[in-house]
């Protein structure tokens, strides 16, 4: 694999404006002497940090930076990260605390064993995450991504979602392989796999939506999710139906499916999502719109929205 960078200079300070880069590594020592040492310059110069990893590697990066590790927030990604829908409203939320101040993050929202569906739903959250913040935006934020132990299509999309790339000596270089700000855009209009043959299908009308929750409820259950989950999960569809409705031309289609790992309930219509944001920053208290999108993601597991011209397909997964 090949890659191209052209050097930009004082790319060692962060208040220059909104960089967001990819660092390849490969060896746990290695890595954690460079987040260490990015992180470690940022609160030397003043910066609030953010460092969002899996535990392993966060307990590591917290050891090394020893006492200005008082001066770091950390948050373990298997749980920030776990549906990585709900990510950009933490990096939004860590740039409006600093205001003006310049920030600096690491986040690492995809490592080895992250499933097929978790690996598609934190590239979709690289690329949209690119317009998520503001250019001018005083943010410094490092995407870790582990060369060897994830795949080389993995690194090479990591490579096509970043405008930059942390170079050897740890400053941010554009990054040649990028492949644009509509990659976000286009990722979301385009269509998810085809569900399953094996599936069992409910139209979605004013008058069904209760059963429509009462019947994911009842399959749960007898995928063996708690009661609490379930619930969540009946909530959630709850809310789909009744956007189904609203938004979708007065009905929808609700699909449910088993996989080895999770229950899918699937809530398809007419309707269009204008912006791929939705349902991934929280509504304002004036707003109307957006409210059930944000609680489905708030709710379960993990959610896919995709939505074009041709209508609007929502696909929750509650893993077993």
């Amino acid at each position: 694999m090949s890659m191209t960078s052209t050097p930009r200079p004082m790319m060692g300070r962060a208040h220059e404006g909104y960089v967001h880069d990819v660092m390849l590594w490969s060896g746990q020592r290695s890595f954690v002497r460079a987040a260490a040492d990015f992180v470690r310059q940022g609160v030397v110069a003043g910066e609030l940090a953010l460092v969002a990893l899996p535990a392993v590697r966060l307990r590591a990066v917290r050891a090394a930076l020893g006492e200005a590790a008082a001066q770091v927030r950390f948050a373990e990604m298997e749980t920030l990260g776990a549906n990585p829908a709900c990510l950009i409203q933490a990096w939004v939320d860590f740039v409006a605390e600093a205001g003006d101040r310049p920030s600096r993050g690491v986040g690492e929202p995809l490592w080895a064993g992250r499933t097929g569906v978790e690996v598609t739903e934190c590239q979709l959250h690289e690329a949209l995450l690119n317009d998520a913040i503001p250019a001018t935006a005083p943010l410094w934020l490092r995407c870790p991504y582990e060369v060897g132990a994830l795949t080389d299509e993995v690194v090479e999309e990591a490579l096509h979602t970043h405008p930059w790339v942390a170079d050897s000596d740890g400053l941010a270089r554009t990054n040649a392989l990028f492949g644009g700000h509509d990659l976000g855009a286009a990722a979301f209009a385009s269509p998810l796999p085809a569900a399953p043959a094996a599936t069992i299908v409910r139209a979605i009308t004013p008058s069904t939506i209760r059963a429509v929750r009462d019947l994911a409820l009842q399959v749960a259950r007898a995928c063996g999710i708690t009661d609490d989950r379930a619930a969540d999960l009946g909530l959630a569809l709850h809310e789909l139906g009744v956007n189904s409705v609203l938004h979708g031309r007065g009905r929808g289609t609700l699909r449910l499916w088993r996989t080895s790992q999770a229950l899918v309930c699937e809530v398809t219509d007419q309707g269009v999502v204008a912006d791929p944001l939705a349902g991934r920053l929280a509504p304002g208290t004036e707003e109307l719109d957006g409210r059930g999108l944000w609680m489905v993601n708030q709710l379960c597991d993990l959610v896919q929205l995709r939505s074009s011209a041709a209508g609007t397909t929502v696909r929750v997964h509650t893993w077993l």
